[in-house]
């Protein structure tokens, strides 16, 4: 991904919506990537901390 981006950026304006669009994606998978390593280092979850987050979710849609 990083080299199609840069692959991308440089025959192209920077507000090119294309380019946007991939850095978006790239800006994405970096944040879910920290979020995921820092989620990993938590201490398993009790019953009642699972019952409260299960509760702010909305039901599946089906």
């Amino acid at each position: 991904m990083r080299a199609r981006l840069a692959a991308m950026a440089a025959p192209r304006d920077s507000d090119d919506p294309e380019l946007a669009a991939l850095r978006a994606v790239l800006r994405d998978e970096a944040l879910m990537a920290h979020v995921r390593a820092n989620v990993d280092r938590w201490p398993p979850l009790t019953d009642e901390q699972r019952d409260t987050i299960a509760s702010l979710w909305p039901p599946a849609s089906r």
